[in-house]
């Protein structure tokens, strides 16, 4: 049968299924053919190849008529766009304002486009070779409107999730200092978000507790992400977690805190429920070194004590006697002796304090 031999690999598959025979995935064309051929239908029953391929035939040609006007589709809408193009180039080139050098370029693009115009099939309407103006809106033509939702792209929100420490943190060697930084910062932000209303002068104390919570709740995204990410869901810690022993939880502006017993008592807010800081991080020397000079150079046992009113850090005992262990006031008294330096190592300390002034009275003494 000639009908056979014009057919292509898939109209071979599409009529070999539609006579009833089985047809494997990875046969080729000429297998194709040798199976009709050679099976009982093709050499009884004519009739119903013939259907079959012609069948297969006349969707071919719908599909290439499918495919001819899609293309004069496209072929329309790109002459939309040149046409106004080209109206664009008289309106600008029929401007008096352009100096000498700046009409030779617009008379190129129009020459240029008026050629591309005439490249195409199609007859350009006369409105817009005469530059109608407002006669004709091209922007509801339903053909630019396909062609503009096709190239549009859909909007997706990402949500990024920053695993890294603040650069600040690890180049401050004094915790004063570092939330000062801060302080700053977040006046800025705010002097530049509302520059009617802006603050001036030293920092306050509620700028310098803010400070203090930006930076503790950053640190904690960081260094306790999972453990937040399961109290947000309200879900139950893993039993990995080292924090399942002290009953976290988030306060109203998303600080992790130790929870407890303590919160039936009177005790302020800090005192009850600690603010957890990770021990392996750079704000925990910063922290404890700050409670270690701040009280007069105190042991481990009274610096621990200390921090527990605002701070509760991981593994505390052993990361404060790492930190207390490099001091070298308290290595000098230690070599030294305590009774022989004990005032000489009161009075290095409390010139260290800032703000602090030793009086009179307690130099005369000595």
């Amino acid at each position: 049968m000639s009908g056979i031999a014009k057919l292509k690999k898939v109209e071979l598959r599409t009529v070999a299924e539609e006579i009833g025979l089985v047809v494997n995935g990875g046969m080729k064309k000429s297998e194709l053919r040798r199976l009709i051929e050679d099976s009982d239908v093709f050499k009884n029953d004519n009739e119903a190849v013939k259907s079959a391929v012609e069948d297969v035939l006349e969707n071919r040609n719908k599909k290439s008529d499918q495919d001819s006007e899609i293309e004069i589709e496209r072929l329309k809408i790109e002459r939309i766009k040149l046409e106004l193009q080209l109206a664009q180039v008289k309106a600008n080139g029929n401007n008096t304002s352009f100096d000498q050098g700046c009409k030779s370029e617009p008379e190129e693009s129009l020459d240029s486009l008026i050629k591309s115009v005439r490249t195409l099939t199609i007859k350009p309407p006369k409105c817009l070779v005469n530059f109608p103006g407002d006669s004709y809106d091209l922007h509801n033509s339903e053909l630019y409107q396909r062609e503009l939702k096709d190239h549009q792209g859909e909007q997706v929100c990402l949500l990024v999730h920053n695993s890294e420490i603040l650069p600040i943190i690890n180049k401050c060697s004094s915790f004063t200092k570092l939330q000062r930084i801060i302080a700053w910062c977040m006046r800025f932000q705010e002097n530049a978000r509302n520059p009617l209303q802006r603050t001036t002068g030293n920092l306050t104390v509620p700028e310098l507790s803010a400070a203090l919570i930006c930076l503790v709740r950053s640190v904690q995204f960081v260094y306790f992400s999972k453990d937040i990410q399961y109290i947000m869901k309200g879900e139950k810690l893993s039993n990995s977690s080292k924090l399942l022993n002290l009953s976290p939880f988030l306060d109203e502006k998303n600080v992790l805190r130790v929870g407890g017993r303590l919160q039936h008592s009177e005790l302020p807010l800090n005192h009850k429920h600690p603010m957890l800081i990770p021990n392996n991080c750079n704000i925990c020397d910063l922290i404890i070194d700050h409670y270690h000079v701040f009280y007069l150079h105190t042991g481990v046992e009274a610096t621990l004590a200390n921090l527990r009113t605002q701070f509760w850090i991981t593994n505390g005992r052993s990361t404060v006697k790492r930190v207390l262990h490099k001091c070298l006031k308290c290595l000098k008294i230690r070599e030294e002796g305590v009774p022989t330096a004990s005032i000489e190592w009161v009075t290095d300390t409390l010139t260290c304090l800032e703000d602090v002034s030793i009086p009179m009275e307690f130099k005369s003494e000595y």
